[in-house]
């Protein structure tokens, strides 16, 4: 059966799952758009299949063969994660494929979320060296580990990171290490579904592991607390409304991005993957 532009129902669903399991962080919502186009055009590169940007039964094949880029959290949650830092495909093709400074607390940012600030340059080869080539990473060894600024921008804003190299790294280097970050403050994270353990993960991606207030007033950090002590009396269900909770922290802030994100989260957490068209 010929995919194309168009296309709906789910037979697309099917295709849109095995193309999130190549990086393309698609809503499962069985439309063959704009999104679902672009990354038929990058699955036919990926996979070294090269024809018009439809899916036909052996590219079909191909997709649904490739195995599931990280288990523990699942393509779905992979893409969970990755929407939440850069919104969807279209987004990051128009937002993030060049290098950004996201704020002034923050260094030169590539990919998805990736803060060259909080890297060596070790890190930064062993994460980047087999993706971006000799001169882009030579340039961005020097903001390794530096703080951000509008000239050490200027200095890479001409690089460019494509969204399944971005998301490619994302799984391999950084997934993992923020999945043993989150283990260490919620050791029950592995006895989760996928769907709990990637809002976990989420949540760490974002906040960290920081388990203390600095200001004990404001209390930021109480529902973190809270979900630690939660999980280890074995009552998980509870957790959704810690994270709605903690929404409170930027309640009245521009856009509210991040009560959004908590939100969002807490839906995971309480209904999976398949309540937010991941699945």
């Amino acid at each position: 059966m010929l995919l194309r532009h168009g296309d709906s129902g789910d037979s697309v669903k099917d295709l849109q799952r095995g193309l999130n399991k190549l990086g393309s962080i698609l809503l499962v919502d069985g439309d063959f758009g704009p999104a679902t186009r672009d990354a038929v055009v990058d699955a036919r590169t990926v996979l070294e299949r090269p024809g018009v940007p439809e899916a036909d039964d052996v590219l079909q094949q191909a997709v649904a063969a490739v195995p599931e880029p990280f288990p523990p959290l699942t393509a779905a949650g992979v893409t969970f994660i990755a929407r939440l830092e850069v919104a969807s495909p279209g987004e990051y093709r128009r937002l993030y494929t060049r290098p950004a400074w996201p704020s002034e607390q923050s260094g030169i940012t590539i990919g998805i979320g990736y803060d060259l600030s909080f890297v060596d340059q070790a890190q930064l080869a062993a994460d980047w060296g087999d993706r971006l080539g000799p001169d882009a990473m030579q340039r961005l060894a020097g903001l390794a580990g530096a703080p951000g600024g509008a000239d050490r921008l200027a200095a890479v804003a001409d690089l460019r990171v494509t969204l399944l190299d971005a998301v490619a790294v994302f799984v391999a280097r950084s997934l993992p290490r923020y999945l043993e970050q989150t283990r260490s403050i919620y050791p029950q994270v592995d006895g989760l579904a996928p769907s709990r353990r990637a809002a976990l993960v989420s949540l760490v991606y974002n906040r960290g592991t920081r388990l203390e207030d600095r200001y004990p007033v404001r209390q930021e950090r109480r529902e973190m607390r809270e979900i630690q002590a939660l999980l280890a009396a074995g009552r998980p269900d509870d957790v959704a409304g810690q994270l709605d909770s903690m929404a409170r922290l930027w309640e009245g802030q521009p856009l509210g991005g991040l009560v959004r994100r908590r939100h969002t989260e807490a839906r995971l957490w309480r209904s999976g993957f398949g309540a937010l068209q991941l699945a």
